[in-house]
C-alpha cells in the first residue's frame, strides 16, 4: 500500500478559524509550513485520479469531498474526474458503517452516546493509538475499521461499496417495492441518514417522489413515519420532511420489508399506515407537493466570489479546457505571461489568484496589489453567503474563545501566538 502524507501551508489570502486550531492543536507555525496549496492539490488530484480506485473517508462526501472539489476547482483541476473516470469512484466508510450498527451489530463495540463518531469507535475498540482529529490517525482507524467490517461479512461489504457506483445505485433504486397512493406507484424505501439522528435509529421509511427536474442527478423522497402528515403537506409545517438524495451518494436506501423493517418502531410502522390511508384520500395534495418540490431551485447568490462559482459556471470546456492546459505546463516564471493571452474572465481570474497564493515572487508589485484587492473584496461571498474571515472577525472570535472556553497550556499558547499573527496582518 502507498502511503502519502501530504502538509498544505497556510495561504495568504487565509485567515484561519481559531476554533478550529484549537480543537486540532495546531499552531499558526504548524500550518504555515509544506507543499503551496497548488502543488498539493495537483499531487492530490493526481493520486485521486490513480485509475480502478476507491476514494473513500469517514463522512467524507458531506465535508471532505466538498472541499476538494472547490479546491481543484480554483486551481484549474478537472472537480468531478475522481468520481468516475478510469473506473474511480468516491466512497463513505462512516455510511457502510451505519448499516453495519443497524443490521449487524455484534461487529465491533459501539458507545452508547455517538456511536458512529470515529472518535468514540477508536476508543470503544482500541483500533489505533494517536491522536484524534490527526488526519494520518483518523484514517488509519478508518482503514481498520474497514477491514473488521469487510471480514465479518464480506458479501454485505461488496453490496455497500458498490452502492456508491452511480449506476449500480440507479438500478437499486428502481427495484425498491413500490405503494400505490391514488393510482400512482411510489417506491418505497428506509432511508439510512446520520443526520435523521439516534433518536430515530438514523433511518425512516420514506416513498420517492421521483427526479428533480433541473438537478437530473438528484432523487426527491417524503418521510411517511411520523405523526399528521397533512400538517405538512398541507399546513406548511416547517419541519424537514423532504430528503434530497443524488445518485452513488449517502444515503443508503433498503427495501421496506420484513428482512429490514426491525430498525423502525412500532409506532413509526404504525404511522407508516396511516399515513399512506391520507395520501391516498389526499392524493392531489401529494401531486401537488411532488410537482413544487422537483421545480424548485436555489436562488442565485449575488457577489458570488469566483472560487466558489462552480456551480454557476459548471465544468471548464472548449478553449478554456486549453488555456489551463497552457498555463500547468509553463514554468512558474512564465505562467504570468500565459495570462496574456487568456480569453475567459473566469479562468483569468482564478489563474491570476494561483499565481498570487502561490507565486507571488513571479509578480511585478502592481498586479499583486491588484490581485490582492480584488480578493479581499468584502462584497465577495461563498455558496453559504459568508464573506471571507478578516483578521478583526478572528479577533472577536478568539476574544469569545478567552471568555467562554477552558483552555489548557498548550490551547493558550496557540491562541497567544495567534494573536501575535493577526497583529501582525494589521500592521
Amino acid at each position: 500500500m502507498n502511503r502519502f502524507e501530504i502538509d498544505i501551508k497556510l495561504r495568504p489570502d487565509i485567515v484561519p478559524s481559531p476554533y478550529a486550531l484549537i480543537v486540532t492543536r495546531l499552531g499558526i507555525d504548524d500550518i504555515s509550513v509544506g507543499l503551496t496549496e497548488y502543488d498539493a492539490l495537483r499531487k492530490i488530484h493526481g493520486i485521486f485520479n490513480t485509475p480502478n480506485q476507491i476514494n473513500i473517508g469517514y463522512n467524507s462526501l458531506s465535508f471532505d469531498n466538498n472541499m476538494l472539489r472547490f479546491g481543484f476547482y480554483r486551481n484549474l483541476l478537472d472537480p468531478y474526474s475522481h468520481q468516475y473516470k478510469n473506473n474511480t469512484y468516491r466512497a463513505d466508510a462512516m455510511h457502510i458503517n451505519l448499516i453495519y450498527y443497524l443490521y449487524k451489530n455484534d461487529v465491533i463495540s459501539w458507545t452508547d452516546e455517538r456511536p458512529i463518531k470515529l472518535e468514540n469507535i477508536n476508543q470503544e475498540n482500541m483500533f489505533i493509538d494517536g491522536k484524534s482529529h490527526d488526519a494520518m490517525v483518523d484514517v488509519e482507524v478508518m482503514l481498520e475499521l474497514c477491514r473488521v467490517l469487510k471480514s465479518h461479512d464480506i458479501r454485505m461489504w461488496d453490496y455497500l461499496i458498490n452502492g456508491f457506483i452511480k449506476n449500480i445505485d440507479i438500478a437499486r433504486s428502481k427495484k425498491l417495492p413500490t405503494v400505490d397512493i391514488g393510482g400512482h406507484n411510489y417506491q418505497i424505501g428506509i432511508y439510512t441518514d446520520i443526520k435523521l439522528g439516534y433518536d430515530n435509529n438514523c433511518c425512516c421509511v420514506a416513498i420517492c417522489l421521483g427526479r428533480h427536474s433541473e438537478y437530473s442527478n438528484q432523487s426527491l423522497w417524503l418521510k411517511i413515519d411520523y405523526n399528521d402528515i397533512s400538517g405538512y403537506l398541507v399546513e406548511n409545517d416547517k419541519s424537514p420532511r423532504l430528503l434530497k438524495r443524488k445518485d452513488g451518494e449517502p444515503c443508503f436506501i433498503l427495501p421496506w420489508n420484513q428482512s429490514y423493517d426491525h430498525v423502525i418502531d412500532d409506532v413509526r410502522k404504525n404511522n407508516v399506515i396511516k399515513n399512506i390511508e391520507w395520501l391516498n384520500s389526499n392524493s392531489d395534495a401529494l401531486k401537488e407537493f411532488s410537482n413544487k418540490s422537483k421545480n424548485h431551485t436555489y436562488d442565485k447568490i449575488e457577489n458570488l466570489d469566483i472560487d466558489s462559482s462552480i456551480y454557476e459556471y459548471g465544468l471548464f470546456k472548449g478553449a478554456e479546457s486549453l488555456d489551463i492546459k497552457n498555463f500547468h505546463c509553463a514554468s512558474s516564471s512564465d505562467k504570468a505571461k500565459i495570462l496574456d493571452s487568456v480569453s475567459s474572465k473566469r479562468v483569468h481570474s482564478l489563474a491570476s489568484r494561483i499565481l498570487f497564493r502561490n507565486f507571488s515572487s513571479d509578480l511585478e508589485q502592481s498586479m499583486k496589489n491588484k490581485i490582492k484587492e480584488s480578493i479581499a473584496d468584502e462584497n465577495f461571498v461563498n455558496t453559504k453567503e459568508k464573506s471571507r474571515r478578516t483578521p478583526s472577525d478572528a479577533l472577536k472570535e478568539v476574544n469569545s474563545i478567552l471568555s467562554n472556553e477552558d483552555l489548557d497550556k498548550e490551547q493558550s499558547k496557540i491562541i497567544t501566538d495567534f494573536i501575535s499573527y493577526l497583529n501582525g496582518l494589521a500592521n
